[in-house]
């Protein structure tokens, strides 16, 4: 048993350098309700509703409360939820950029949590001359970029690629500070 302990723990920074492969995937933009909706729930043992919020609020706080005119956080203890809304930069590739507005809710339960992320819109300006539009990712990234209906965005794939591990960053940092508190 200590064994194979000791090797998922060897194998444990490939496993986490895995996680953060960035490329194409099958499925960039789950739809729920008509809308582009990212959801992870996540069980985790021993730890009440209480705790999970206490962990997830400071971990949000620490990352989105330092400039309301980025970001806001807004947390309800007795219902457990912490809603975000962010607008940060985003990279599609080396060279082209968008900034990603987006709304995540988190709701926490004992021994679990649950994260939201919808309500994406993309401020766009492919020519760098600050007169960016604002595209909603239903027009952009919807069916996997199949349904793009933004002339102007010539490869709607690297924008539903990007954003999918964007959320899934988003994600594995909740998680993170999760497991922080629980050792």
């Amino acid at each position: 048993m200590k064994k194979l302990f000791f090797l998922l723990l060897i194998m444990f920074p490939a496993l986490a350098m895995a996680q953060g492969h960035k490329g194409e995937v099958d499925e960039c933009a789950p739809m729920k309700s008509g809308k582009v909706c990212y959801r992870d729930t996540v069980h985790v043992n021993d730890m009440s509703q209480d705790q999970i919020f206490e962990v997830i609020n400071q971990w949000a706080k620490k990352s989105y409360a330092k400039d309301v005119f980025l970001s806001n956080v807004n947390s309800k203890k007795s219902k457990g939820t912490i809603n975000v809304s962010s607008k940060v930069e985003m990279l599609l590739n080396d060279t082209d950029k968008t900034i990603i507005k987006y709304k995540m809710k988190i709701s926490c339960h004992d021994n679990s949590y649950s994260a939201e992320v919808s309500n994406i819109v993309y401020q766009y300006d492919p020519l760098n001359n600050k007169k960016f539009k604002t595209y909603s990712a239903e027009s952009v990234i919807a069916n996997n970029g199949k349904n793009n209906t933004v002339a102007l965005i010539k490869d709607p794939k690297l924008f539903c690629n990007a954003t999918f591990f964007f959320v899934e960053n988003l994600f594995a940092d909740i998680l993170d500070a999760v497991n922080d508190a629980e050792l």
